[in-house]
């Protein structure tokens, strides 16, 4: 070993001389400085064998020194060794350790870098998500305006045609009372026909009026004065109760007459029996053989049953009626120009000879001295009356039609993709017409070219449907249904064959429908609207007048095979003369 070779590398065994520890390295306990400090020089020996002894004993004591210094290294050393091998172990014990820390870290590292990974791909998806739901927010706001457009079109619309359908009830409303009105008129005049047809020619008997009683030349007029005339007295005459009887008297059958009574403001009318009391006084009823009316005061009105009776009349009678049969027991009292019944008795039984009974009233200070005239009732027409009921009728007849129809009302929207080149449509797709600049639409087979006709975009295949087109401004123009497989391209033959059922206006003011062969239509008045009404089972198309509602036009017995759509042709514009479009109005069906 070097240290025991650098102990020994100076000893001569000739001589003798001190152990040198100049090579000899401190260790880190500082032990070989502490040998040092104890080796001291020996002193002097005596030379010979003592000389040799000494030698050889501090030869032994240095080997002794060296193998202890020695021996004090190896086990510092192997201390050492120990102190390595175990913090070797705790070192090797720390890198298994930080061997599985750091692939716990890597692979913690490769899942968080997968996890970017991931997440990096999501945020791409999210972004493009986020466009897409940009862009389709994009669209559904454009949308949302256009839809709200078209709500406050639709609205403002409906609140326009809510307006004509309470038109049309108010108007179905006065045309009822109108036909109720007609209907009930039409029993009074039926009543009165009745009636009339028993007028008589009615004359006052001179003999049988009171002193201050005046008759006209021809006996039809009796007024009051307050002078008597000094009429020679007889049985017949009544004193001095103002009244006067008819010359004829009726002992069976019907018979009527009427009396003018405007300008007065008193009189009784009726009739009354032969064998009345004439003398003295007179209380009028049926006991005493009278049956009458009476007017008083102006505006009261009364019957002189028994008791008598206040008639409430609503307005003041200016012709006063009288209607007895004789065999029914029936005196009945009319508004001969209202024809409303005033008042009736019924169940009388007269037993002999009757006659009119007149009593102007007295004449108070000139209030009252318009004269009692009898008049001779014309009696109306019955075809007169036939004829106004009928018109009535048929005014009823076409509203409750109008009405059952516009229940099948559709919403009809043009389809752009039909539409001719030199057609031009509405944003809302209610409107067309014709213009001279093409508008190079994409061609499709749905498209028509060179006829500039547009479909509607709903088919039917079954059921009723009915739509308005208002033409108001226009010279020409086609309208009706056509079939979904009708040819569109080329040259067009509009007719029934080739799956059209129309109706025409052209050069203003000729219609006809398209039957082939056309029909001409004579119409009364100019529609400015006409309506379409389609019966898909029943095969039938109706075209009408849709603001009189009369019919134009029918076609029947039609087999429908396939799909029919709403068929329009706004015709060319000729110079700004059919420049006004062709325009689809949506009728809002009235409740019954």
């Amino acid at each position: 070993m070097e240290m025991t070779e650098g102990i020994y590398r100076h000893v001569d065994p000739g001589r003798v001389d001190r152990p040198s520890m100049d090579n000899h390295e401190e260790t880190d306990t500082g032990s070989t400085s502490d040998s040092r400090e104890n080796l001291v020089a020996p002193s002097p020996q005596p030379s010979g064998p003592w000389k040799r002894a000494a030698v050889c004993l501090g030869l032994l004591c240095a080997l002794l020194l060296s193998a202890i210094t020695l021996l004090s290294f190896k086990m510092m050393e192997t201390k050492q060794l120990q102190t390595s091998d175990k913090e070797k172990l705790q070192m090797q014990s720390g890198y298994d350790n930080m061997t599985i820390e750091y692939k716990q870290l890597q692979i913690t590292y490769n899942n968080l870098k997968t996890e970017k990974s991931q997440l990096q791909t999501s945020y791409s998806n999210l972004s493009r998500e986020k466009l897409q739901l940009q862009s389709s927010y994009d669209s559904l706001n454009k949308e949302k305006s256009g839809l709200q457009t078209r709500n406050d079109r639709c609205t403002t619309e409906k609140s326009s045609l809510q307006t004509s359908c309470n038109n049309l009830n108010t108007e179905k409303s006065q045309l009822q009372d109108k036909f109720d009105t007609m209907a009930a008129e039409k029993d009074k005049l039926q009543k009165r026909m009745e009636i009339t047809k028993y007028a008589v020619d009615v004359t006052l008997d001179p003999d049988t009026a009171e002193n201050n009683l005046i008759l006209s030349a021809d006996g039809k007029q009796v007024r009051h004065v307050d002078s008597p005339q000094n009429l020679p007295d007889n049985p017949k005459r009544f004193d001095p109760i103002i009244c006067v009887l008819g010359m004829q008297g009726f002992t069976s059958g019907r018979f009527y007459y009427e009396v003018e009574v405007s300008g007065k403001t008193a009189w009784t009318l009726g009739v009354a029996r032969e064998s009345i009391n004439r003398k003295g006084s007179v209380s009028l009823g049926p006991s005493n053989g009278y049956w009458t009316i009476w007017l008083r005061n102006g505006d009261e009105y009364m019957a002189h049953a028994d008791p008598s009776v206040v008639l409430s009349l609503k307005e003041k009678p200016e012709r006063v009626g009288v209607f007895v049969d004789y065999g029914a027991g029936l005196v009945s009292f009319y508004d001969a120009d209202r024809w409303n019944l005033m008042y009736s008795f019924q169940g009388v039984s007269f037993k002999e000879k009757i006659y009119q009974f007149f009593s102007p009233s007295p004449n108070y200070d000139g209030k009252n001295s318009s004269p009692l005239i009898i008049v001779t009732p014309i009696s109306c027409p019955k075809s007169q009356l036939q004829d106004k009921f009928h018109t009535m009728a048929a005014e009823r007849d076409k509203l409750q039609k109008r009405m059952e129809i516009t229940q099948y009302a559709v919403d009809v929207t043009l389809d752009p993709d039909t539409a001719e080149n030199n057609l031009i449509l509405s944003a809302d797709g209610k409107q067309v017409r014709h213009v001279e600049t093409l508008q190079n639409f994409p061609d499709n087979p749905k498209r028509f070219d060179p006829v500039i006709c547009v479909l509607g975009k709903q088919g039917f295949t079954s059921g009723r449907f009915y739509y308005e087109v208002e033409v108001s401004g226009k010279t020409e123009w086609d309208l009706g249904v056509a079939r979904e497989s009708i040819n569109r391209k080329g040259s067009i033959t509009l007719k029934p064959d080739n799956g059209y059922w129309t109706i025409m206006l052209t050069n203003g003011d000729e219609y006809k429908a398209i039957a082939g062969p056309s029909i001409l239509l004579s119409l009364k008045e100019k529609p400015e609207r006409v309506g379409v009404f389609v019966d898909y089972e029943a095969g039938l198309v109706s075209f009408y007048d849709a603001d009189r509602w009369n019919l134009i036009y029918s076609f029947r017995g039609v087999s429908f095979k396939e799909k029919i759509f709403p068929f329009l042709y706004p015709s060319l514009n000729y110079g700004d003369k059919n420049s006004y479009p062709l325009i689809i109005i949506t009728p809002i069906s009235c409740p019954k």
